[in-house]
């Protein structure tokens, strides 16, 4: 198989990380697609943003190495994200590049604006990179997207069975990050919280997404 996660920002793959290393642990391909460099963090202060930009681009090529999956960042400043035909048609290269079976991003309503926008965009991508004038060499096998789960939006929930392994990689990304940012939720937090999906999903370890449709794949394992 063959896995794309799209985000806009360094640090929004966290909640796909165990589920990447999993994949990659059994000889599956991975890439990581960013969409900005997520220049503007407040965390940085008054920092120029062009000094953010490599400081979170570093953080990206950081955690796909430690997934195992192919880094990619395109040039949309953060922000400003739209959702629209310009980055669509963007994403639509890559997919047609990398011609993913399963593509993971954000949910179509979160607070960010740019996190709402990398969902409309990809949705939109997955129809343009079946279109040989829009991106040369089509990818038109069928192509399962997920998101990341809200509760307020009625569509089934998907439960990865990361296991030990894709939980340890998943608790290294989340560990760089917050030793980074100092963020205050606890590793012992962020571990039990993979524990409670992996208990309503009858595993150990498990991240929690969602799609439109129930899903006979195996992804799913």
């Amino acid at each position: 198989m063959r896995l794309l996660a799209i985000f806009p920002h360094p640090d929004d793959e966290i909640g796909v990380c165990g589920t990447l290393a999993k994949h990659v642990a059994r000889g599956d391909a991975a890439k990581i697609l960013w969409l900005t460099r997520g220049e503007l963090a407040s965390q940085f202060g008054d920092m120029p943003p062009q000094e953010v930009a490599r400081i979170r681009e570093g953080h990206g090529h950081a955690v796909a190495e430690m997934v195992g999956a192919e880094p990619q960042f395109l040039d949309f400043p953060d922000s400003s994200l739209t959702g629209g035909r310009e980055e669509a048609l963007a994403i639509a290269w890559v997919v047609a590049s990398f011609k993913p079976d399963v593509v993971l991003t954000w949910n179509p309503h979160d607070v960010h604006p740019d996190h709402r926008a990398a969902y409309w965009a990809t949705l939109s991508a997955l129809k343009f990179c079946r279109i040989p004038k829009l991106v040369g060499e089509p990818h038109r096998q069928p192509v399962r997207l997920l998101h990341y789960y809200r509760s307020d939006i009625p569509r089934p929930a998907v439960y990865v069975d990361v296991g030990e392994e894709g939980q340890a990689v998943a608790e290294r990304v989340f560990g760089f990050y917050r030793d980074f940012y100092q963020w205050e939720l606890s590793l012992e937090a962020f571990r039990a919280n993979r524990s409670r999906l992996g208990a309503e999903a009858g595993v150990k370890f498990a991240e929690r997404f969602q799609a439109e449709a129930p899903l006979a794949h195996p992804f799913l394992g």
